[in-house]
């Protein structure tokens, strides 16, 4: 055989050995379905869903492949737990409450209302047990979850008419989610179940008389200010809320360590990314809320304020009594937040007075 002929049989077996090589590694590609429980045109915590997606590619080196899908078009934009549970839908981006119907306790892991600033509620999370507790309720349901997006305290609420005292709230028509909405019905307010993308238009039609989506930027973005007369603060109910990203279990058992990792890994950087974004988003909001002068931006009465801490105490030993595993969450969070109390008064300053 000549030297040429030689050379010719060389290239032509490397020639192969990479196609074999890239074969391989095609099939070894796993892609994924990714539901999102937001629009991914929302600020924030809609724009992150893609961002997600193809950190995820890059840090797996492309042997995950992830396509995002739009609320609605795998299922509907908070009907998600069950179809990741059972495998119809590999992975979904939202927040933990909209699994309460499977398991309550997942409440407590998206916010809890006159709870902590989000320092307290990620050493909770990380050091004081509540992801071991997380990690349990979800492999229960056939999930593998991570904390993925931290936000910013929200409006507290967006109103038609002005609260000046608890009877005010009393027959009231108001979207609130989550355990925020049962203290509310606690104070006789009627509670409606409206999906985030959809309080708007209820809003401008009369269906509610009021209620919360997200912070201010995301809310002002939405047009809220434009058909309200009044948004309400502080966030009682969020002053930070969770969204977590979860994977059906078996999915996730059949990865391998470096693909979970990247999971981990973005998540760690999405929580930081949104927690930054958001807090830097609301001072422009509040900026353009009064520049605007379209709605009047108050503050809870005391009176009202008070009767909302109460009836969230009612609302929690009850929800404790008829769920064993809210009530361990719950005891949980409230024994790392009575240890963490004095640091916090001691550790922390104290807004000025007036």
């Amino acid at each position: 055989m000549t030297t040429r002929t030689t050379m010719r049989a060389l290239a032509g077996a490397s020639a192969l050995a990479l196609a074999a090589a890239a074969a391989a590694q095609a099939q070894d590609v796993t892609k994924l379905r990714m539901h999102a429980a937001f629009p991914t045109q929302t600020p924030v915590i809609g724009e992150i869903s893609p961002w997600i997606g193809e950190r995820i590619e890059a840090l797996s080196g492309g042997s995950l492949e992830v396509d995002v899908f739009e609320p609605g078009a795998l299922v509907p934009a908070t009907d998600y737990f069950d179809a990741v549970s059972q495998g119809a839908v590999d992975m979904a981006f939202g927040t933990p409450g909209y699994g309460a119907g499977l398991e309550p306790a997942l409440q407590i892991f998206t916010a809890v209302p006159f709870g902590p600033d989000v320092t307290e509620y990620m050493a909770w999370m990380r050091e004081g047990g509540g992801q071991e507790l997380h990690d349990e309720l979800l492999a229960g349901l056939k999930l593998k979850g991570f904390v993925c997006t931290l936000t910013a305290p929200e409006t507290a609420g967006w109103f038609t008419r002005k609260i000046d005292t608890v009877d005010d709230l009393k027959g009231l028509k108001l979207r609130y989610f989550g355990l925020g909405g049962r203290v509310l019905a606690k104070l006789g307010a009627s509670i409606q179940l409206v999906p985030g993308s959809e309080v708007y238009a209820a809003l401008e039609r009369g269906v509610i008389d009021g209620g919360e989506y997200s912070n201010p930027s995301i809310d002002v973005a939405a047009g809220f200010d434009q058909v309200t007369d009044y948004a309400y603060f502080p966030g009682w109910h969020q002053q930070v809320a969770i969204d977590t990203l979860i994977i059906n279990l078996d999915t996730w058992n059949a990865m391998s360590e470096t693909q979970q990792a990247a999971i981990e890994t973005t998540c760690g950087e999405a929580s930081l990314r949104t927690l930054t974004q958001g807090a830097a988003a609301q001072p422009g909001a509040i900026r353009a809320m009064l520049d605007d002068g379209n709605v009047e931006i108050a503050r809870w009465p005391d009176e009202v304020l008070g009767a909302l801490r109460s009836a969230w105490a009612e609302v929690a030993e009850e929800e404790s009594a008829k769920n064993a595993n809210f009530a361990r969450v719950m005891e949980s969070y409230d024994a790392f937040r009575a240890s963490y109390a004095d640091w916090q008064d001691l550790g922390y300053l104290k807004p000025a007075a007036d």
